[in-house]
Order: C-alpha cells, then sequence, then structure tokens
C-alpha cells in the first residue's frame, strides 16, 4: 500500500500556473462587469423610449385638447362676429371685451396653461356672446320697424326724385324749344363771282382768270321771338382745295361759335327788327382763283345761318 503511493507523481504548484489562474479570474470579472454593464445600458435604453412614449403620447393628447380648445372659440367668436356685422355700430364697446377675452384664451391656449381654466374662461366668454346676441335680438324687432319706414321713405324719395327729373326734363325740352325757336336762319343765300369791266360796271362770270370779287348775298329770315338789335354776320368761302379765303391768320380775323375759332373771309353788320333782313358783302381777293367748286358759309356769334356754293372754270 505505501509502495504504491511512492510510486504516483506528485503535484507541484508553480509560478507560471498561479498567473494563468490569476488571468482567468480577471476575464471572468471583466467579462462579468461588461455583461451588468450592457444590462443596465439595456435597461436605461428601453426605459428612455417608453418615457418617450408616453412624453410623445401626452404632448399628442395636449395638442388634440388645444385644438379643440381653439375649435370651440372660433365657433363662439364665428357666431358672434355674424352678429356684430348687422349691428357693428351697437356693439363698439361689447366688441372690445369680447376681443380682449378671446386674445386671453389665446395666450393661455399657447402656453398649454391648465385645461380646466381655459374651459372656464370659454365658457365665460361663451355667456358674454350669448348675452349680446340675446341684446341684439330684442333691438332686431325694432331695428325691422325702422327698416321697413326707411324703404317706405325711400319710395316716396324716389318718387319725388322722378317727378323732379321728369319736370326738369320738361323744362330743358321747353328750353331748347325755345331756343330753336329763336335761332336766326337765312334764305335766298347766293355767291355771285363778278368781273368788273371800265367805268365799274359788274357782270357775272364763271371764269376763274376773270373774276374779280365775289358777292354773296343773303336774306335773315324774321322771327318775332328772335333777340332783336345789331347783329354781325360772318362769311367763309372755301376754295376747291378747302383753304379759306382770308386777309390774313390773325386772331382779328377769327370769330368764335360754340367752342370752335373760325377763319372768316369777310364780316359786317347788320341792324335786324325781327322781319326779313337782307345783307350782301363783296370779298376782293389779290390772290388767283383755281378752277373747282366753292363752299360759303353764313354765321353770325350764335348761329349758323346757312351755305351755298358756286363754281370757277
Amino acid at each position: 500500500m505505501d509502495s504504491t503511493n511512492k510510486n504516483q507523481p506528485t503535484e507541484k504548484t508553480t509560478p507560471m500556473s498561479k498567473e494563468k489562474n490569476t488571468n482567468e479570474k480577471v476575464y471572468k470579472s471583466t467579462i462579468l462587469v461588461l455583461v451588468l454593464i450592457v444590462g443596465v445600458l439595456t435597461f436605461m435604453l428601453i426605459t428612455s423610449r417608453q418615457s418617450l412614449k408616453e412624453v410623445s403620447t401626452e404632448r399628442t393628447i395636449v395638442a388634440d385638447r388645444n385644438v379643440e380648445l381653439e375649435e370651440e372659440l372660433n365657433s363662439i367668436l364665428a357666431e358672434y362676429n355674424q352678429v356684430k356685422n348687422e349691428y357693428d355700430s351697437v356693439l363698439t364697446k361689447q366688441d372690445s371685451i369680447i376681443q380682449s377675452n378671446a386674445e386671453e384664451i389665446r395666450r393661455l391656449i399657447a402656453q398649454q396653461a391648465d385645461y380646466r381654466r381655459i374651459q372656464r374662461n370659454l365658457q365665460l366668454l361663451q355667456e358674454i356672446t350669448q348675452n349680446y346676441v340675446r341684446e341684439m335680438d330684442s333691438l332686431y324687432t325694432v331695428n325691422k320697424v325702422l327698416r321697413d319706414e326707411n324703404i317706405e321713405m325711400q319710395q316716396e324719395i324716389q318718387q319725388f326724385t322722378r317727378r323732379t327729373t321728369e319736370l326738369a326734363q320738361t323744362k330743358e325740352v321747353l328750353e331748347g324749344k325755345v331756343e330753336v325757336a329763336s335761332a336766326l336762319r337765312a334764305f335766298q343765300i347766293e355767291a355771285t363771282p363778278l368781273r368788273v369791266r371800265g367805268r365799274g360796271r359788274e357782270e357775272e362770270t364763271d371764269r376763274s382768270r376773270r373774276t374779280d370779287q365775289i358777292r354773296v348775298c343773303f336774306t335773315v329770315a324774321g322771327n318775332p321771338v328772335a333777340s332783336s338789335g345789331n347783329k354781325t354776320a360772318y362769311v367763309r368761302i372755301a376754295n376747291p382745295m378747302g383753304n379759306i379765303l382770308r386777309v390774313s391768320d390773325d386772331d382779328q380775323y377769327s370769330f368764335v361759335i360754340g367752342s370752335d375759332t373760325l377763319q372768316f373771309t369777310m364780316r359786317d353788320q347788320f341792324n335786324y327788327q325781327n322781319m326779313d333782313t337782307e345783307v350782301c358783302m363783296d370779298w376782293y381777293g389779290t390772290e388767283e382763283y383755281e378752277d373747282g367748286l366753292y363752299l360759303v358759309s353764313v354765321f353770325t356769334d350764335e348761329y349758323r345761318l346757312g351755305e351755298t356754293q358756286f363754281s370757277l372754270r
């Protein structure tokens, strides 16, 4: 028995084996610590995600509540504004109160104030607006009566205006008729080219190179409603090219009729006593006359009396 034990090898602890055992313990400890750290971090990550989810859910709920509060506020203001548009002048003072309360509610919503506080302010605002609506409804009947009376008065005013307009139109027509009736007219307007022979003897001609003067005669018709007194007659003679025969372009050889300023060939005064009055004027031109058609127009200071024409060849 003893001999057997003596023959077996005896285990000896060397320094290398001790170092190996120590390293294994350090590795195991390090791995254990890392596992614990990973576990703690995983737990913290899961917890943070859950907290973020809860915060996001809470924010969504708050945002939904704010939207509901904003919609309720807008509904109250819309109802109030509808009435305000009809009775704007009456609600001037009330409007400032309501708008002030509405701004306060919007401020509380933006600040995410206590939900119950905002609800109380909304209820107060709704009561204020409803009271004003009831006041306006009580005024509606009175306003309707005034509106009906105003419509009736407007109809009377329109009738009066129509009558006034009709009278004015009648007056204008009568004045126009008087003006037409009092206008001067001329008849037997004649323009005669003349050749002057020896001893001042005159004879008619239609030859341009033989024409020495042009005589224009006309008769102003008698008119008992026209104004009497001295009148000025103007004669315009236009050559075939449309140019007015005239002394010069100076303003002293022009006259105004209506809104037009016209050059005249010759002018003369005559005394009109509401009866047929004959007027004659002579044009002594120094230029050579052209062949063609000449247009002669006769005017006074107020009226166009008429026109005639002649031809030269």
